[in-house]
């Protein structure tokens, strides 16, 4: 009898229905026992996944989240095995994560799963999701799972991965994995078949604030791709006002360059960082999109020169004796000016009746008119001038001339 049951005990269903009646008691320690035998006696694909997944679930319900952790990382590495697709196994990797964050020592990194889930979205082009991930990754851990994410991400946006024949570099990962890091290697080549440079146009100077300038942006195509869609990033500092983009989609052969120029203008002085410079394209013959991007540029802007404009116009108030007279002040720059000092000059023999010589404005901004009125009166005994010439004068900064003008008044 005892012979028999040694025989028995080897059939894996036996073990696997020995499993399910374990579990249903709720003996989930043994349960996960005989599920995890019945996982290494079977040879049917699928009776291998469901064994070693049940045997995760009552590891987990007996609260032996390290034993729990370490079955269902060996369920996704029996599903690679077996051949079941990539993305079946996402959800089992989120379990396994979660099931790590109840574990005193993880059987599992985190960073390894995370490694894991990256190859996934990458193989698959889900490039939202991979930059998602990429930006929620731990930047301090640095153990040999988070360095090769490292590296894939900067070999995903370099261009010249395609050209170098750039590698999957070794990931550590058991070999059930090399369905995924090929997968993954494939589509990393493809994301550098479009080479994107973006450089200041002609700009000797740092360019001024309000001042146009231009953006030179070259694209070389290392395969016949597809352009789709280019958008390029100005950032709160400027404003773009005009592009030569093409009408899309643009389609280029291996080897061949497109330019485009764009003409920005920084609304800010300082530091602007403009870019960078993304696009989608797609390959011949193949589903999908791969995206690509440039550089991103870092300008310095400086203020705008100050620019001031002053008129004078006269009003005849009684014939050759009195005059109204209204300045205008107008600020024709591209930066506000504090502090604007007004002067108006007056000849001998010219009296001020109403106003003031010298006004103040505290703040002129960018295409304000600023306008008042003096009143002046001639003086009798200069009757033997045939005009005056009145002046007016526009100070900043301690008495800094930007501007004047004047205006010749006639005599009795």
């Amino acid at each position: 009898m005892s012979f028999l049951r040694k025989l028995l005990s080897r059939d894996p269903q036996d073990l696997f229905s020995k499993g399910r009646k374990a579990f249903d008691n709720g003996d989930y320690i043994k349960a996960s026992q005989l599920f995890e035998k019945a996982h290494k006696k079977f040879t049917d694909s699928e009776m291998k996944v469901i064994s070693i997944d049940n045997a995760a679930i009552a590891a987990e319900y007996a609260n032996r989240y390290e034993t729990s952790q370490e079955l269902y990382f060996l369920t996704i590495c029996t599903k690679l095995h077996t051949g079941q697709t990539i993305s079946k196994i996402l959800p089992d990797i989120e379990k396994t994560i979660q099931i790590g964050r109840l574990c005193k020592k993880p059987t599992v990194s985190h960073s390894k799963l995370l490694l894991i889930k990256f190859l996934i979205f990458l193989s698959q082009k889900r490039f939202d999701h991979l930059s998602a991930l990429y930006r929620k990754r731990s930047e301090t851990s640095t153990d040999q799972y988070s360095k090769v994410l490292e590296k894939i991400w900067k070999l995903i946006h370099l261009p010249s991965t395609f050209e170098e024949k750039e590698k999957m570099p070794l990931t550590g990962l058991p070999e059930e994995f090399c369905v995924v890091i090929e997968a993954a290697e494939h589509v990393m080549r493809r994301c550098s078949l479009c080479e994107i440079k973006m450089e200041v146009e002609n700009q000797s100077e740092n360019p001024k604030k309000g001042t146009e300038f231009n953006i030179r942006v070259t694209i070389t195509a290392h395969a016949a791709i597809s352009i789709g869609k280019i958008i390029l990033k100005t950032g709160t500092k400027g404003r773009l006002i005009s592009d030569t983009t093409p009408v899309f989609p643009l389609n280029l052969n291996s080897g061949e360059n497109y330019t485009i120029i764009f003409s920005v203008i920084p609304n800010l002085p300082g530091k602007w960082s403009l870019g960078p410079l993304s696009l989608d394209y797609s390959i011949p013959l193949e589903q999908g999109e791969y995206p690509s991007s440039s550089n991103a540029i870092n300008v310095e802007v400086d203020d705008a020169v100050p620019a001031v404009q002053i008129s004078i116009e006269s009003e005849t108030i009684e014939e050759d004796i009195e005059y109204l007279l209204t300045i205008y002040v107008e600020n024709i720059g591209k930066t506000a000016l504090q502090n604007v000092k007004i002067t108006v000059d007056l000849p001998d023999g010219v009296e001020m009746r109403e106003g003031t010589a010298d006004k103040y404005i505290s703040t002129l901004v960018e295409g304000e008119l600023f306008q008042y009125n003096i009143r002046v009166n001639f003086a009798l005994d200069q009757s033997h001038f045939q005009g005056h010439i009145i002046k007016g004068n526009i100070y900043i900064e301690e008495d800094q001339k930007l501007s004047k003008c004047s205006i010749k008044l006639g005599g009795v």
